[in-house]
């Protein structure tokens, strides 16, 4: 009888110990996805022509950094009235992307419009735009679409001077939400060059 209840354990024991070991061979044989990290530089146009590097933070992806530039973009915002409109500069925008899903990041950038000021080293700043919205990049990484929204802010709504408007301050101005699709830059074959004209002609 006693060596009957000794079995029952020992039986379940060795059950358990071969359930274990059957998932451990199943969870060692499986390849886990990849965890997807875009980076480089991507390209748009919205309305006209800029870049945007973007550059992971750890090898997770979970946050990233951008760097947004259009050389062309028009620094006073399309603005026709002071001080807006005095603004002959607008910086790079800078900001974090903070991965939401597997292939989804909130970010928040940020850039100034500022005015050449003669007999000073430093620009005045005239406004604050701040880009926010959520980012959704294609499986293999090549293409990012946005949503979200810009916002305009004046520099006194900057009380504490930390760069940021303050966390009470509403925009003087906020687009309507709208989105835009970048694309990765490929590695493009050499061209042809272009034979010379031919002489006499």
């Amino acid at each position: 009888m006693n060596s009957r209840r000794s079995i029952i354990p020992v039986a379940i024991i060795a059950l358990i110990a071969g359930l274990l070991a059957t998932a451990w061979n199943v969870m060692a044989n499986i390849t886990p996805a990849p965890v997807l990290v875009p980076c480089g530089i991507y390209t748009g146009v919205h309305p006209q022509a800029f870049t945007d590097t973007i550059i992971p933070m750890d090898p997770a992806g979970n946050t990233l950094i951008f760097i947004m530039r259009n050389d062309n973009a028009d620094p006073t915002a399309g603005a026709t009235e002071p001080p807006l409109s005095e603004a002959d500069h607008l910086t790079d925008y800078v900001g974090n992307m903070v991965r939401t899903g597997p292939n989804t990041w909130d970010y928040t950038g940020i850039a100034y419009g500022t005015k050449k000021v003669e007999d000073q080293g430093m620009p005045e700043i005239l406004y604050v735009g701040v880009v926010q919205g959520t980012v959704t990049s294609t499986e293999d990484g090549n293409a990012m679409t946005t949503d979200g929204n810009f916002a305009l802010y004046m520099p006194e709504q900057d009380v504490d001077g930390d760069g940021f408007p303050d966390a009470d301050q509403e925009p003087v101005w906020c687009s309507p939400p709208g989105g835009f699709t970048i694309t990765r830059m490929p590695i493009l074959s050499p061209c042809v060059p272009t034979p010379p004209p031919p002489e006499g002609g």
